[in-house]
């Protein structure tokens, strides 16, 4: 039997509904017919015969609307460079709110880097944390206020200011592992759900002592920098849509004045 079924053929005229309309009306019976004539001329096996003829339908359909929305931007360059303005103003918006949020989250690691390097270089002069670092309780879970703790050179706390369930915490073992080897790293820690710092961890050179070093490490609570940072991007998403609606308000504008000129007496 050389003719694809009926029911094939009111299957594929059916999926014939993702080509363009007009085309669909215009070529439908064409590429009905080219189907059968093909159909009755392979090679391969049923399956793959349909497989392939519905690939090509998907393939042709996306290169019939690409060329049709193609030749409309050439054919009304307005919409064209309505588009273009758009992705530009965009981009550029989504480019300053970025370098926003990147300056709102670098600006969350001060104090802390000047805290780290002062306690640093005082107890690697000599003084011992107990007295380098003053006396305080920090509550992490609920205090907006700069902590410092000091670790030993196994990552267990010795001495701080910064106390989480009574107890001065440690970040996981691996942070202390990077410092080792790179002197200093800069981390949102989040040692409990609810409770996020911006921290700065620095290794200390400890003289006379036989590990020979230890950490410092300075934070605070990141709970304030977040509120900025979602108020900044729900401001970039409403400057954003009222960008867009003006482009497209003036577009519109645009459009009509050039539909409608003034006939001549």
């Amino acid at each position: 039997m050389n003719s694809p079924h009926p029911l094939m053929i009111w299957l594929y005229r059916g999926a014939l509904v993702i080509y363009p309309l007009r085309l669909r009306f215009e070529y439908r019976d064409q590429m009905l017919q080219t189907l059968r004539d093909a159909y009755a001329d392979r090679s391969a096996g049923k399956l793959r015969f349909w497989l392939h003829a519905y690939a090509d339908l998907i393939q042709s359909s996306f290169m019939e609307r690409f060329n049709m929305a193609r030749d409309q931007f050439v054919q009304a360059p307005l919409v064209f460079h309505t588009l273009a303005l758009a992705a530009i103003l965009t981009l550029l918006g989504g480019a300053a709110a970025l370098t926003m949020h990147n300056m709102l989250r670098g600006g969350a690691n001060q104090p802390q880097i000047d805290m780290t390097e002062w306690y640093a270089g005082e107890i690697s002069a000599g003084e011992d944390p107990a007295n380098v670092i003053p006396p305080g309780y920090v509550d992490l879970e609920r205090s907006l206020q700069p902590f410092v703790i000091f670790y030993d050179d196994q990552g267990r706390p010795m001495r701080g200011t910064g106390y989480l369930d009574q107890k001065l915490p440690a970040p996981p073992p691996g942070v202390f592992d990077f410092v080792r080897n790179y002197r200093i790293e800069k981390v949102t820690w989040q040692p409990q759900p609810g409770v996020r710092l911006a921290t700065v961890i620095r290794r200390v050179d400890l003289k006379g002592k036989p590990s020979g070093f230890g950490f410092i490490l300075a934070g605070r609570s990141l709970r304030l920098v977040e509120k900025q940072e979602n108020i900044l991007w729900w401001m970039a998403l409403g400057i954003w849509i009222a960008v867009m609606a003006l482009v497209c308000g003036g577009a519109t504008l645009l459009h009509r004045t050039h539909r409608v000129r003034p006939t001549s007496a």
